[in-house]
């Protein structure tokens, strides 16, 4: 189940590390040093696909903090269901913190909502990368 967290948390660190380069850029289109017509900010005007994106990097720090009890080596058994999921994981500081920061993101608008995603996506990049270092 190693391989299943390292391909979860890669996955989040990189969803997390794009949701957070988008809200500098925005920020940065705010304060007026960049223009505003390139590609990742363009992508990410339309709300939906602006929601998709934190849904999506809150979902996979959800999914990444998840307990596989059981392995592969233990499925020749009789018993098929020899995977548990311990859910315990989801009640990391990190994934609470960046959760409730994203989840507020929603109820601002401008620049509040973006400094709000931008520390919550800094809190899962967090949360993954040391993640990512404890795997061997």
């Amino acid at each position: 189940m190693k391989k299943l967290s390292l391909v979860l948390n890669t996955a989040g660190l990189s969803v997390s590390f794009v949701c957070f380069l988008h809200c500098v850029l925005v920020i940065l289109v705010f304060a007026g040093i960049l223009n505003s017509n390139m590609y990742l900010i363009a992508l990410f005007e339309d709300p939906i696909n602006h929601a998709i994106l934190i849904l999506s990097g809150f979902s996979l720090a959800c999914l990444s903090r998840f307990k596989f009890i059981g392995s592969s080596n233990d499925m020749h058994l009789k018993n098929k269901s020899a995977i548990k999921v311990k859910f315990q994981g989801l009640q990391s500081k990190r994934l609470v913190g960046g959760g409730l920061l994203l989840g507020f993101s929603f109820f601002f608008a401008d620049i509040y909502a973006e400094l709000l995603v931008i520390l919550g996506a800094m809190t899962l990049l967090s949360m993954h990368a040391a993640r990512l270092f404890k795997l061997p």
